[in-house]
């Protein structure tokens, strides 16, 4: 757990400086689990995988995502750190579990590919070409 609280304090300074949150909004499970707090903009939850699951192994997977205002490009922002910030971390994907239709259509469009046709996985370097071919 100690290993992650890093990587906790990275998503929670990117939060606050997206959302405009002067508290803190994120915490990390015994289970390697990073969760906000509830709040009205954002809702996220996110597992830390280092072993091969259902996903490949080191891979951050975004279990659940919503937020208060859609389609105006926090997901794509969000994902655009989550990169980096797995990247800084030592992880080689993203993965993002149980997608619904708005999630689904999102992996699409940015390049990931299905796992099971419910959850989807990208390699940190395809999501990189992606993002700089934009």
């Amino acid at each position: 757990m100690i290993e992650y609280e890093a990587l906790r304090v990275d998503i929670d300074r990117y939060l606050m400086e997206r959302f405009k949150y002067r508290k803190s909004l994120v915490c990390l499970t015994v289970d390697n689990v990073i969760d906000t707090r509830r709040n009205s903009r954002v809702d996220l939850y996110l597992r830390i995988r280092r072993i091969k699951s259902q996903f490949p192994p080191d891979c951050l997977i975004i279990a659940r995502l919503s937020f208060s205002k859609e389609r105006i490009g926090h997901g794509t922002h969000l994902l655009r750190f989550l990169t980096a910030v797995a990247r800084k971390h030592g992880f080689n994907h993203i993965g993002i579990e149980c997608a619904n239709d708005k999630s689904h259509a999102f992996a699409k469009k940015l390049g990931f590919y299905s796992i099971d046709g419910e959850n989807y996985a990208i390699s940190i370097e395809k999501i990189i070409s992606y993002f700089s071919m934009r």
